[in-house]
């Protein structure tokens, strides 16, 4: 197909296109500078002169044409842009037949046909969607998404927030309006009057952490953007995201960017009632399991990368050392170590802190009878070749579980750490290993890397293994088995801001027995 005589747009790209797909085919290309919108026809693709007199190119005024669309039969074009206004146009020689000014309060970013070609949806930088009867173009309905959301958020404001700003919209089933908005939220809008009948969220950036509250069966992830979403754990369904409280000296969110951090998140903890989350902002912020709000947030000596609980102790690992917590509030100053802690967990007795160094070994430490200071008191050394980037204990407290960038150590803890799995068996990650978890009875070890693989071990068949390929692009960052009576499940999260869960019974049973 040629296509290169379709470069007409000066100095400029096309920002959006339409596509009638019949022959002879059409396309509409928007500038994004030029505030122009071009036909062409092919193949070979050639642009359409204008008809005569019409200066049909240029109907918008200024700015970018954000949206060009065909309706569904090829009848009619729509063009929407920053200038506000919405354009009708011929689909087949690109005439104006409307321009509707002032459509919105803010640039239009999109545009989609119903399904019968009768109505235009439009969302826009105003923070509202709306319906435009193609009849006698005239808006009939109009949905202020963005106040919604900041009710749904606790809050109000007089400003359109930036979370509020629609970007994108659709149509579902034919007939049923979606919407979407600057921070993710997908709404659903009603066909009969201008109400959102429901919304969904979820994530945008790079999840980098997950925990589960197995007693409610109550999952949280965060992310890179600051973002912590709460989800029903047995169907992965997100129920809302945690939000400031009001009360909170930065007070009310009112940008609805749901950002509970102001950097990245980078591990998650629950304990109790409270969900501990730390971040680049070098803070641990709680929030309660009740309210969903976070109320509390604590100043931390260095910049946190991961946390761990046992039983009531919290182990936070900084980039300068490590600092513990209990009962919400944080017991002892900055422990400094003298080498770069990459990975920890805790004994569920709170007796017991691992530590994974890139020196390449494994730091245990005995907590002191004040639960306030540690103490060295073995390292396992030798085993690994490489940085240690991940660290699970077993349910049962029996094993340790370590992971590099390439080979997997299981640890005997109660026969002074000798080796059940040494390096160069369990070695078939080709990239660093973020994540490792244990089955509910122990008998199967599951982990993820950077590579887009999860595989599972077994300790009763060492020498083979399940592997899922291609389970998160950009890699997996958590791992999670849920506690189910009819089966073995996972939950991983990756770094493409996707959860996904896996029924891996029958794929454990058929290789492991």
């Amino acid at each position: 197909m040629k296509i290169g005589d379709m470069g007409q747009h000066a100095r400029t790209k096309a920002s959006s296109c339409a596509f009638k797909p019949n022959r002879p085919m059409r396309i509409v290309t928007g500038g994004s500078d030029d505030f122009k919108c071009m036909l062409n026809k092919g193949p070979p693709f050639m642009r359409v002169a204008p008809v005569e007199n019409v200066p049909s190119e240029i109907v918008h005024s200024r700015g970018s044409i954000h949206c060009v669309r065909y309706s569904r039969d090829g009848a009619l074009i729509a063009s929407v842009g920053t200038d506000k206004a919405v354009a009708f146009y011929d689909g087949k020689t690109m005439e104006l037949i409307q321009k509707m000014e002032g459509v919105h309060a803010g640039s239009i970013y999109s545009c989609a046909w119903a399904e019968d070609g009768k109505h235009l949806l439009t969302c826009s930088a105003d923070g509202t969607g709306k319906l435009i009867s193609v009849s006698d173009f005239e808006v009939v309905r109009t949905w202020n998404v963005a106040e919604y959301l900041l009710k749904d958020a606790r809050g109000s404001s007089k400003r359109v927030p930036l979370g509020g700003m629609m970007m994108g919209c659709t149509f579902v089933f034919g007939n049923v309006p979606v919407a979407v908005a600057m921070n993710g939220r997908i709404c659903i809008l009603s066909k009969t009057d201008e109400t959102i009948t429901e919304h969904h969220t979820g994530h945008q950036s790079p999840i980098s952490s997950m925990v589960v509250d197995h007693d409610t069966d109550t999952m949280y992830t965060c992310d890179s953007s600051g973002v912590v979403v709460k989800w029903d754990a047995s169907t992965v369904t997100a129920i809302e995201n945690i939000q400031r409280d009001n009360d909170t000296d930065e007070g009310f969110d009112d940008t609805a960017m749901n950002k509970v951090h102001s950097g990245a998140i980078t591990g998650l903890a629950h304990v109790g009632g409270s969900l501990l989350s730390i971040g680049w902002d070098d803070h641990v912020r709680i929030s309660s399991s009740n309210t969903n709000t976070t109320n509390t947030k604590l100043k931390l000596e260095a910049q946190p990368n991961a946390i761990c609980k046992g039983k009531n102790l919290v182990v936070i690992m900084t980039v300068n050392g490590l600092q513990l917590m209990k009962n919400n509030a944080i017991i002892s100053n900055l422990i400094t170590l003298p080498y770069e802690a990459l990975s920890v967990c805790i004994s569920s007795d709170d007796s017991t802190i691992y530590v994974g160094g890139r020196d390449n070994n494994i730091h245990i430490y005995q907590v002191n009878g004040d639960g306030d200071g540690i103490d060295e008191t073995n390292k396992l050394s030798g085993a690994h070749l490489r940085p240690i980037h991940s660290l699970a204990l077993s349910n049962d407290g029996t094993k340790l579980a370590s992971a590099d960038t390439r080979d997997i150590c299981v640890w005997n803890v109660q026969d002074g750490y000798s080796p059940i799995i040494d390096k160069s068996r369990w070695c078939f990650h080709q990239q660093q290993i973020n994540a490792l978890a244990w089955s509910n009875d122990d008998s199967i070890l599951a982990s993820g890397g950077n590579d887009d693989s999860i595989y599972f071990w077994s300790l009763k068949k060492k020498t083979t293994r399940v592997h899922y390929p291609h389970s998160h692009r950009g890699g997996i960052t958590a791992l999670e088995f849920l506690k189910n009576e009819d089966g073995m499940v996972l939950v991983s999260v990756g770094n493409d801001a996707c959860v996904n869960q896996w029924d891996v019974t029958d794929d454990v049973m058929n290789k492991f027995g």
